[in-house]
């Protein structure tokens, strides 16, 4: 599972950035005083050091040789210094990610946990988000103290509570269990399967072209999520939906709102479905790009996750890349993903239809 060199250390990318390991930025620090300071420390010791040399030639302690090879043994001490200070302010970055990491023992998850967190992969590499632990941003509930840190923003339980509430209305644990179950039993698949049923035709087209203009696939890639495909179930729109029990979860334990072992049980159970339900992670996230699309009905919006897609397929180098898509049996799908959310769509069917008792039509005043 770990068998590549950049396993062996624990070390995600800088918050915020795309690169594999944090890199060295000036704007880390005050620049003009780590600059002066690192010439202070390198030029005294270059200073005592000529002048002592410069001292026992006056007075013919020393041959000439020698006081040319103490020069020059003085130049290469000032530059080691130089470099170790300039090595210790590069790795900063480095040093605090771990300093955080410390406080409650991060280290690589096991195989099935990353397979979990692979399917927030290209999201979280479009916004640099860390993608190898629970939480995608250095976070307070992790023990952390914004202050302590000077190379990233450390977002405090309060931050993740309002980001809850603006993008999904969630504050409690009693909200959090509410929107889940939502989710896992289809809360925007279960209205795609009702549309292929109660939409005349016309409007279903025009839905159809809508989707697949707004994402950039075919209209049959948009048509195929209807269809069951030999034993497996019609994918409907399940990519958007359990996608976003991770999303919720995840964010919902940064804010203090659940405990991590619930946050894992909800991410690992959609992970399980995923992995069922769909061949490989193009498959998984193209549904995922529907649903957003089907939600959102905005190109701007659904444009940066076709971007990020792509990005994420070319460009992503993060160790979570290589972990390889495990297929799952179709039998672990629940029954609302294997039968197309049909008890949804039966209840709306019904609420279409006009209630008629036979014997009592308008017009007919006596009964049959």
């Amino acid at each position: 599972m770990q068998n590549s060199g950049s396993m062996k250390e624990f070390i995600q990318n800088h918050p915020g950035e795309k690169d594999r390991l944090p890199r060295y930025n000036p704007q880390d620090d005050n620049r003009t005083a780590l600059g002066w300071a690192c010439f202070v420390l390198v030029l005294i010791p270059v200073v005592m050091m000529y002048a002592v040399f410069s001292r026992l030639k006056e007075i013919n302690r020393i041959e000439n040789w020698m006081y040319y090879a103490g020069i020059v043994l003085s130049l290469v001490f000032g530059a080691l210094t130089a470099v170790f200070f300039i090595r210790k302010v590069a790795q900063r970055r480095i040093a605090e990610q771990k300093k955080y990491y410390r406080l409650y023992g991060a280290h690589w998850l096991p195989q099935e946990k990353r397979e979990a967190l692979q399917l927030d992969a290209p999201d979280g590499f479009q916004y640099g988000e860390w993608i190898e632990t629970l939480e995608y941003w250095p976070c307070e509930i992790r023990g952390a103290r914004p202050e302590h840190y000077k190379t990233f923003l450390v977002t405090t339980k309060e931050e993740r509570l309002q980001g809850n509430d603006q993008s999904w209305g969630v504050l409690s644990e009693q909200s959090y269990h509410e929107v889940i179950d939502q989710l896992f039993n289809g809360m925007h698949s279960q209205l795609f399967a009702a549309d292929q049923t109660l939409l005349e035709a016309h409007n279903r087209q025009k839905m159809i072209a809508r989707l697949a203009e707004l994402t950039q696939l075919s209209e049959n890639d948009v048509r195929r999520c209807w269809l069951a495909k030999g034993k497996k179930p019609p994918q409907l729109l399940w990519g958007f939906d359990l996608n976003r029990v991770i999303e919720l979860s995840r964010t919902s334990f940064m804010a203090d709102i659940i405990s991590e072992q619930a946050a894992w049980n909800n991410i690992l159970q959609s992970s399980e479905y995923i992995h069922a339900l769909f061949d490989n992670m193009d498959d998984y996230y193209n549904n995922f790009r529907l649903g957003h699309a089907y939600w959102s009905n905005d190109f701007t919006l659904t444009s940066q996750k076709m971007k990020g897609h792509n990005a994420y397929n070319t460009e992503c180098n993060w160790p979570i890349t290589h972990v390889i898509w495990r297929k799952n049996s179709l039998s672990i799908l629940p029954e609302v993903i294997q039968n197309a959310c049909e008890t949804f769509v039966i209840h709306e069917t019904r609420k279409t239809q006009p209630n008629i008792i036979k014997g009592f039509h308008k017009g007919n005043d006596s009964a049959d």
